[in-house]
């Protein structure tokens, strides 16, 4: 009885239990083929996995074999754009000298036809002006000529300076212009030493270097004194120069003296001044008051007037001119109020006036005795002549 009650409150149990673990069992059979499931999925996620991430590096690997190309390809297409900088900033440096050469040349070309141009519209000036000249002035047209000659002897003595012998009297009478003291002293300078003292028949009988110092002394004696070494060649010809001048030379050339030595300071001249006032006091216009007109209207200051009378010497050879030039003062200020050193300039000049007629009145003396002591030689001469029949 008791294990029919036993059965009978037990097998209940059992059949929940056996119902429960049919349920546990199906339930862990499903879990188990789920978890198969998941473990097939999850080989298949790394099977995938795998694949991509080889995939990945494959697609990194091929993109950094495109990049590298790519940057190979930069630094290519970098290094021909540098080598063609290169070659272009050569291009462009060669194409612009080329440029510029040539721009310089139609420059040229441009400067070099308005020059012709200009030869061209002159040339035709020129020839209207010669048919003006010869149709109008056929005088005008003689000058021109002669001014042509006259270059032409001049550029003739820079290549032989000695044909001076034979053209020095043709430039003594021809006009000559400021620019022709260049070439002539061009000329001058080439004499040989031992050609400047040569003679050569001239009329004065003078030598190749004289001849020269004559054509300085008549047409550009101003000049001459501000060239040092023709200033120093003249100091001894000055005499020579003015003896042969006759008086529109002699007229020019102590404008130009009196010129020169006011811009040069006539203080620093003692030795030129001196030897143009002996030249004076001995040539034939030593008494011509024209001469010492021009130094007083030359030297306007009336201080400088008194002071260029005491820069001449008192030698014997210059007492006439300085006389005459003294005397010239007197005449302008007479009748004005003199200083002492004024004063004594007057004193001077009148000093110097009676010892020149002092002179004279001896000479005439001298003259007069000698002739008669010639009248008196030649009057016996006739009577020891005189026949004895006849006397």
């Amino acid at each position: 009885m008791k294990k029919t009650l036993l059965l009978i409150t037990f097998f209940p149990l059992f059949l929940f239990g056996i119902v429960k673990n049919d349920v546990t069992y199906k339930k862990e059979d499903k879990t188990t083929i789920k978890a198969d499931s998941k473990v097939d999925n999850l080989e298949n996620l790394k099977s995938e996995l795998s694949q991509i991430k080889i995939d990945c590096e494959n697609k990194e690997k091929s993109n950094e074999q495109t990049i590298n190309s790519i940057s190979t390809q930069l630094d290519a297409a970098s290094y021909n754009l540098n080598v063609f900088g290169i070659l272009f900033g050569i291009a462009a440096i060669i194409l612009g000298i080329y440029i510029t050469y040539i721009e310089r040349k139609v420059i040229k070309i441009r400067e070099e036809n308005k020059d012709l141009l200009d030869k061209a519209k002159d040339v035709k000036a020129e020839v209207i002006a010669i048919n003006n000249l010869i149709q109008n002035d056929i005088h005008g047209l003689f000058r021109k000529i002669k001014r042509e000659e006259t270059v032409d002897i001049l550029d003739r003595l820079t290549g032989t300076p000695e044909d001076i012998t034979n053209l020095s009297r043709i430039l003594l009478t021809r006009k000559l212009e400021k620019n022709d003291f260049k070439i002539l002293k061009e000329a001058y300078s080439k004499l040989e030493e031992d050609e400047k003292k040569g003679s050569n028949g001239f009329t004065f009988e003078m030598s190749y270097e004289d001849q020269y110092k004559l054509l300085f002394f008549q047409h550009f004696l101003d000049l001459s004194m501000f060239d040092d070494k023709i200033r120093v060649d003249l100091i001894e010809f000055i005499p020579k120069g003015i003896n042969c001048a006759f008086k529109n030379d002699i007229i020019k050339s102590t404008n130009d003296f009196v010129s020169a030595i006011n811009d040069l300071g006539y203080q620093l001249m003692t030795k030129e001044i001196n030897s143009f006032m002996k030249g004076i006091s001995e040539c034939k216009f030593k008494n011509s008051s024209f001469v010492y007109e021009i130094f007083t209207n030359g030297i306007k200051n009336r201080t400088d007037q008194f002071r260029f009378f005491n820069i001449i010497s008192d030698e014997k050879e210059l007492r006439i001119g300085k006389s005459n030039y003294g005397n010239m003062l007197i005449k302008l200020y007479s009748s004005t109020e003199l200083n002492q050193a004024e004063k004594e300039v007057v004193e001077k000049t009148n000093q110097i006036i009676l010892e020149l007629e002092k002179e004279e009145e001896e000479e005439r003396k001298r003259i007069e005795k000698e002739k008669e002591i010639a009248e008196e030689r030649k009057r016996k001469l006739e009577e020891k002549n005189i026949p004895k029949d006849a006397k």
